[in-house]
């Protein structure tokens, strides 16, 4: 269909590791499940090949087989949704094969796996220590490194949970690490830019939390991450009001809670959800709190992965928010204080400097834009894997000269 691009395909099959038979083979078994016929495997492995390369457009039934594994087109090769009434009235069988492929999404977030013995409060507590080691290493090559081994993770935890024999108090515990186990999972998945298997990880997540006041409110914060990383890219100000409503729930669970770096993390996205509302003071009130919350210093209620919420973070995000309200060199200004801080992770050093890269591009200064978005990409080749971080640097591409170094080494990683 219109408006999807070969290397989109490319890229988010290389994200989820696969090669094209492996493709085709995943979307045999959509089709199977949903009903539907599709081309046999060597026609198929050929197709997906045109698709990737841009030979042939995707049809519309195998769009949905894709996004049923997880692929989410641009918004602009859909149909308006239920504001359009013509779109409602157009064509009952694609909706229905719609709603069956992408029913496929909850039974095959994870493998199946098998669970012999006793789970023990040892096995539970390995698959916490598991998703705490997870958290620390992403602060270092981003969760997008990390999705397989997160998915493979909370396949084995779900699988204990599920199926496995334990006590009532370790059921308790081994839910919890679960719960965290699908959070990171989800979070990796994002970061990944498979929009759709992250969203269904993350309401996992928020299922098997159970109301847990700590973990519910970072699973609600990460949705509105989500939702205003969406909001950013696509302008939709639907999206942005679905962050801060997640923020409301976010806010409403952790409201007994006594961890700063917990509330502050709310209201800074709370600030950058506001910028695509153009509502500037519920940004600056929302910047303003988050400060305020830290001036409390640490406490010994600030989970462990809130570590990254420092005065720098909260600075990055009144950069975002000044960077959606098209004030450019503010925003250059303020992502530059951000990356004066020595102990900014660098998953979080590489994300700023690519969002300064694209303020530089669009005040116009292409020069320093492409020297900024350079040594992002020289990160993006290494240590750090995200293609979040490389969409940031879209602005910078589109206002590239034709040819330039920085041109040719972001077209080369998009295709890689």
């Amino acid at each position: 269909m219109p408006g999807i691009d070969g290397g989109m395909l490319r890229a988010w099959r290389r994200a989820r590791g696969w090669d094209v038979p492996e493709v085709a083979r995943q979307l045999r078994h959509a089709a199977r499940e949903a009903g539907v016929d599709v081309a046999a495997p060597a026609g198929l492995v050929r197709m997906i090949y045109a698709w990737e390369r841009g030979d042939h457009e995707l049809s519309e039934r195998y769009e949905l087989l894709y996004r049923a594994l997880g692929f989410v087109p641009p918004a602009a090769s859909w149909p308006a949704g239920a504001d359009n009434a013509e779109a409602e009235e157009e064509d009952v069988d694609r909706r229905e094969f719609q709603i069956a492929a992408l029913g496929l999404l909850a039974g095959t977030l994870v493998p199946a796996r098998r669970v012999s013995g006793a789970v023990t409060a040892a096995h539970a507590a390995q698959l916490q220590a598991v998703a705490d080691d997870l958290w620390i290493r992403d602060w270092a090559v981003s969760g997008a490194a990390l999705l397989r081994e997160a998915v493979s993770r909370y396949a084995d935890a779900r699988a204990m949970l599920d199926d496995g024999s334990y006590t009532s108090q370790v059921g308790g515990t081994l839910q919890a690490a679960t719960a965290e186990l699908a959070a990171f999972a989800g979070w990796a998945a994002f970061d990944a830019g498979t929009q759709e298997l992250a969203r269904a990880l993350l309401t996992e997540a928020a299922i098997l939390a159970g109301g847990e006041p700590v973990l519910s409110a970072h699973v609600y914060a990460m949705m509105a991450l989500q939702s205003i990383s969406l909001a950013r890219s696509g302008g939709s100000k639907g999206r942005a009001r679905e962050a801060l409503r997640f923020l409301a729930q976010a806010a409403d669970v952790a409201r007994h809670e006594r961890s700063p770096r917990l509330h502050a993390m709310i209201w800074m996205r709370r600030a950058t959800a506001a910028a695509v509302l153009e509502d500037d003071r519920e940004v600056r009130y929302g910047i303003m709190n988050a400060r305020r919350e830290l001036d409390r210093g640490d406490h010994p209620a600030d989970p462990h992965w809130a570590g990254f919420v420092t005065p720098a973070e909260v600075t990055g995000h009144e950069a975002a928010a000044r960077s959606s309200q098209g004030r450019h060199a503010d925003a250059g200004r303020l992502f530059r204080d951000v990356l004066g801080d020595p102990e900014l992770p660098l998953r979080n050093r590489v994300l700023y400097q690519a969002r300064l890269a694209a303020s530089l591009a669009a005040a116009g200064d292409s020069g320093e834009a492409d020297a900024e978005g350079l040594r992002v990409l020289e990160a993006l080749a290494g240590p750090v894997r995200s293609a979040r971080i490389l969409r940031e640097l879209g602005p910078v591409r589109e206002r590239a000269t034709p040819g330039s170094e920085f041109a040719g080494r972001f077209d080369l990683l998009a295709a890689s």
